[in-house]
């Protein structure tokens, strides 16, 4: 059982019926995140989420 998959799937449930937002942090690259949680995951993550991409060399935006 993928737990984090879950949790996602059933936050994209609660977005289609609620308009309730759901927000993320990762340092996976697009293809990490497939290969851990599956397409469909992904996929309804590309519907979820805005991505902001920081370019490795970046310095830490962390407050």
């Amino acid at each position: 059982c993928n737990v984090m998959g879950e949790i996602l799937l059933s936050r994209y449930d609660l977005f289609l019926q609620r308009k309730i937002r759901t927000h993320a942090t990762t340092n996976l690259n697009a293809q990490e995140l497939e290969g851990r949680y599956g397409n469909r995951v992904r996929s309804r993550m590309r519907q979820l989420f805005n991505l902001i991409a920081f370019d490795k060399e970046s310095k830490d935006k962390r407050i």
